[in-house]
């Protein structure tokens, strides 16, 4: 096979950088460290933060060749059809439940929410041009200098200092986030590899030393200042979501710098999804596939707020736990299965990766939805020890 033509103006590992970085702060990275300061403090956070940097630059090292991604994008077309259009999905249903209570929670008042709005606007019709003229790389790197500017705007104010120091207050130190980190290693380790948009930007750079620089320096550097930034907001959101009110409102220019980096890096990711999406082989007969399960999850998201709480979650939060299964369990064990075992150890039985993913479940239900995070690691050893004694092709 040979290499795949070049789309776009830039080879600048900087620049695709600064894409990867973006493409990959979505509602994970934009939210579920809050839940983790929230429940296991900065433990939660790390556990979090080290497997996901490096499982996502892993990829630019391990896969070598630009012709070498076009060829697992190839292979595996379905699978990372389906990991953007569960994200997608996923994206609809937080961005709806997260916006209920934001606003609010962050305390903006009317004309400066009227103002983020706008300028999201502008944005968002800029960058669907930019992204479309295939300059997705350059309109990146301005998001995370927007991005940046708030960080910096979160970590010179004190605005924010008490609701934090209150979360850190609260935390209940225990074995947690040892239990949780084998589900993190699956899970950042081995899903990068179905993210159309991380292979769209190996095929860009079109050497291995490029991929490797714009892989480290996207996640290693661009990325881990993303989710730095969102530990500076996580009291706040985590205290709205305990019901409690424990810092004064802060200044409504951050408030605003924070809800337009949320909303910007979300229409981001959506929009490089969707565009990705539509190079895949079949994907224009599953537009309708798409359009019913993003309505499913709209309509979900819209009723979230009022959806029942139980084990002290919030049924928005259920929904958002629920929709995390997919990467915690579903896509990588696409990968251990349909990718790293059939290469070992090729086989043409494929009920098996199903199988064990119903076995697993429950365990994982026990540890995210009940909070008994110590049934995680026998739900992940079941798993790893179902791949490992995967029955082999009968010879022929």
């Amino acid at each position: 096979m040979s290499d795949p033509a070049p789309s776009t103006s830039t080879r600048s590992p900087i620049l695709w950088g600064a894409y990867l970085a973006c493409s990959w702060t979505w509602c994970i990275g934009l939210f579920l460290p809050v839940l983790l300061l929230r429940d296991m403090g900065w433990p939660g956070f790390w556990i979090f933060a080290i497997p996901n940097v490096i499982g996502a630059a892993a990829m630019g090292w391990i896969i070598k060749t630009r012709s070498g991604s076009a060829h697992f994008v190839e292979n595996h077309a379905r699978a990372i059809w389906w990991f953007s259009a569960v994200t997608l999905a996923f994206h609809l249903y937080w961005i709806l439940w997260l916006t209920s209570f934001i606003p609010a929670v962050l305390g903006i008042p009317a004309s400066y929410l009227a103002g983020c709005l706008g300028f999201v606007g502008v944005f968002a019709l800029i960058a669907s041009r930019t992204i479309r003229l295939r300059k997705a790389p350059q309109t990146a790197f301005v998001l995370l200098v927007l991005s940046l500017c708030v960080l910096i705007g979160t970590t010179l104010s004190s605005d924010l200092q008490e609701a934090n120091v209150f979360l850190q207050g609260s935390v209940q130190h225990s074995a947690a986030p040892l239990w949780m980190l084998p589900v993190m290693l699956f899970g950042f380790l081995l899903c990068p590899y179905l993210d159309i948009t991380f292979h769209y930007a190996r095929q860009q750079l079109d050497s291995t030393q490029k991929s490797r620089l714009g892989f480290t320096l996207g996640f290693v550097g661009f990325f881990s200042f993303m989710i730095l930034l969102t530990t500076r907001y996580a009291g706040k959101l985590a205290g709205a979501m305990n019901g409690m009110e424990c810092s004064p409102i802060i200044s409504p220019w951050l408030a605003s710098g924070i809800l337009i980096h949320i909303l910007c890096q979300w229409f981001f990711t959506v929009s490089v999804h969707l565009d990705r999406m539509r190079t895949l082989p079949g994907a224009e007969s599953k537009k309708t596939r798409l359009a019913v399960l993003l309505i499913g999850a709209a309509i979900i998201g819209v009723l979230a707020p009022g959806l029942p709480a139980y084990r002290g979650l919030l049924g928005g939060e259920i929904g958002y736990r629920l929709f995390m299964t997919a990467y915690g369990l579903i896509f990588p064990a696409y990968m251990l299965y349909r990718v790293i075992a059939r290469r070992k150890n090729p086989t043409g039985r494929q009920p098996t990766m199903w199988i064990a993913i119903a076995l697993t479940a429950p365990f994982l239900w026990m540890g995210f939805i009940e909070r008994q995070p110590v049934w995680l690691l026998p739900g992940m050893a079941l798993i790893l020890c179902i791949a490992i004694i995967h029955p082999k092709k009968p010879s022929s």
